[in-house]
């Protein structure tokens, strides 16, 4: 409490125990000595103690500090904003902020040239932005330019904010401001597909349904039933074949897509947005980046997170609203392992005809058991493998030590013959490539299931 105490109070600096300590010295000699050179150049620190003595701030700034946004997206900027009130005898007021992973600072008096350019300078230790900041309803508003490159959770702080009086002679602080936590959502990975999504079950979306139904597509042309509407009765076939014809037409119906991500693990080491990705960041982008193309099409999505300390869900939905809450899940996702727990025992809560994507670095045999569970259950799955180039580079003692390398190899030596047992089984297994990566597997589903039901 006393370190507080006196960190809070204005404190006399080194200069100003200088210039006193000067004039204590020489000024006894040049009056013994006679020697008013010495006087002479004196008084130049004697009138600057006298100022500095006349001048001493009184009263202690009241300080403030806050984010100009609580939620941001991977890359856009951000404003960390101290509010210092000014005093009587203050004459500069300043603010750090302290570093934090993945979280460059941006210097306030190059932003305003660089507001309308995407390439602004940045720098990763902690910013200072000196004192003449906006006066802001009676107080000093000093802003720290903030850019995130990595989803989650991130501390932003604690800032140091501190002043100083005329001629730098007494300082306040530095005090330091608690940190601010800011929610950071992750970037969608880019990604498009032109294949159709198979069991479309609502009456929203654009996949066509494989059963007939209300709708604008033309199905088939089929004898009478009873319950038929009239306006449905195909008089040209029903002229030649002296029997009543309907036309039908598929229903245009939205598909459930449930998306899985693994976040047992994380592996190799995360470069933020422009860097290169751990495979938790290749997951969760790409987990991004399928929720926001299937939400665009009107289709249904619900997410599940398998990690024992943040096991998310977010229930079936759709709208614009539902991709940020699904975003926001994203990014409140942490890795941890939990082996007591039997992959085949969860219940993951997706009905028949729901398509189950997958998202795992497939490192661990519990996503695999899990993916093989789901497609006994007559379900569609598709696992994305997200492991970082195969696995290289992943271990970062891997150079340096033989043994862990060699067992790394084993690993990847079983995994590869785990993938070759789960794609025996049906289940697909496909790389993350971005635009196209399920093209090829979501159309051999929708023949599949076509094919099946005929």
């Amino acid at each position: 409490m006393a370190l507080t105490e006196r960190a809070d109070a204005w404190r006399p600096t080194h200069a100003f125990a200088r210039c006193l300590v000067a004039v204590l010295l020489v000024a006894p000699v040049a009056l013994l000595w006679r020697r008013p050179d010495l006087l002479v150049l004196l008084s130049p620190l004697v009138v600057v103690l006298a100022w500095s003595l006349a001048t001493r701030p009184a009263d202690r700034p009241d300080h403030r500090f806050a984010l100009s946004h609580a939620q941001v997206r991977e890359g856009d900027q951000a404003l960390a904003v101290a509010d210092l009130e000014p005093v009587e005898g203050a004459h500069i007021l300043c603010a750090a902020l302290t570093p934090a992973p993945f979280v460059e600072a941006v210097a306030q008096e190059r932003m305003r040239a660089a507001l309308d350019s995407d390439d602004l300078p940045v720098q990763r230790t902690a910013t200072v932005v000196d004192a003449e900041g906006s006066l802001v309803q009676g107080r000093r508003r000093l802003l720290v330019g903030l850019r995130v490159t990595r989803w989650g959770v991130r501390r932003i702080g604690p800032m140091q904010v501190a002043a100083s009086s005329a001629w730098g002679s007494y300082r306040w602080g530095p005090i330091s401001v608690g940190a601010q936590g800011l929610r950071v959502l992750p970037q969608p990975a880019a990604f498009d597909t032109s294949a159709p999504a198979p069991h479309p079950r609502g009456l929203v979306g654009m996949h066509r349904s494989t059963r007939p139904g209300d709708g604008s597509e033309f199905a088939t042309i089929r004898p009478f039933q009873v319950g038929d509407r009239l306006r449905r009765i195909h008089w040209p076939r029903s002229s030649r074949t002296g029997e009543l014809h309907v036309t039908s037409s598929y229903a245009d119906q939205d598909t459930h897509v449930a998306v899985l991500v693994d976040a047992h693990y994380d592996l190799g080491r995360s470069g933020g947005l422009t860097g290169t990705p751990s495979s938790l960041d290749r997951s969760v982008r790409a987990a991004a980046a399928l929720g926001e193309h299937f939400l665009q099409q009107g289709d249904r999505v619900s997410l599940r997170v398998l990690s024992a300390r943040t096991p998310l869900t977010v229930p079936v939905g759709t709208g614009r609203r539902h991709g940020v809450r699904i975003l926001d899940t994203l990014s409140r996702i942490q890795p941890a392992v939990d082996d007591e727990t039997d992959p085949r025992r969860v219940h993951l809560g997706v009905g028949s005809g729901t398509l189950v994507v997958m998202i795992s670095a497939l490192v661990s045999p519990d996503a695999l058991t899990q993916a093989a569970t789901l497609a006994a259950r007559g379900l569609s799955v598709v696992v994305v493998d997200a492991l970082v180039e195969g696995g290289a580079g992943v271990v970062p003692s891997a150079d340096r030590d033989p043994l862990a390398r060699t067992a790394w190899r084993i690993r990847m030596l079983e995994r590869e013959r785990e993938i070759r047992a789960i794609r025996r089984q049906g289940v697909a297994v496909v790389p993350w490539l971005g635009p196209g990566s399920l093209d090829v597997v979501l159309r051999e589903l929708s023949h599949r299931r076509r094919g099946a039901g005929v």
